[in-house]
């Protein structure tokens, strides 16, 4: 996924001009090899990691991971929400992307947690917000 893969849809109306957006924007993700319409719960994961619920993200990983094996769900949510915790402060935001996603990476293989989902999620999320504001 890159920008050019995606697009925001704004419904045009005479009175939405006034304002900036007058109804909620679609974004709108474009992939010819792939297309796909997220769930509800899909949706829940990109919100929960773009605004950084570690917590959520966690559940939402583990719940699109019918077949993980994770021993210890507790222990890999709080874990992931220990990580993201640390990434919103300012140590934890000196920490390159790419460090991130081999912590994420080394997180789900302890756990055994058999989704690529929330990592993929993370990566896009994260190179979005170096775009949009690199400081």
């Amino acid at each position: 996924m890159h920008p050019g893969n995606i697009l925001v849809q704004v419904a045009q109306s005479k009175s939405s001009r006034k304002r900036l957006f007058k109804s909620k924007p679609h974004v709108i993700f474009i992939d010819l090899g792939t297309t796909v319409e997220l769930s509800k719960s899909d949706k829940s994961n990109f919100k929960a990691v773009a605004v950084r619920d570690g917590r959520t993200a966690a559940e939402c990983t583990l719940r699109l991971s019918k077949q993980h094996k994770c021993p210890d769900p507790k222990a890999f949510i709080e874990q992931v929400e220990e990580a993201f915790a640390f990434w919103g402060t300012p140590e934890g935001d000196l920490v390159h992307p790419a460090e991130r996603m081999q912590q994420l990476l080394e997180k789900v293989r302890r756990h055994r947690v058999n989704v690529c989902t929330f990592m993929v999620t993370t990566l896009v999320l994260e190179g979005w917000l170096r775009k949009l504001d690199p400081g």
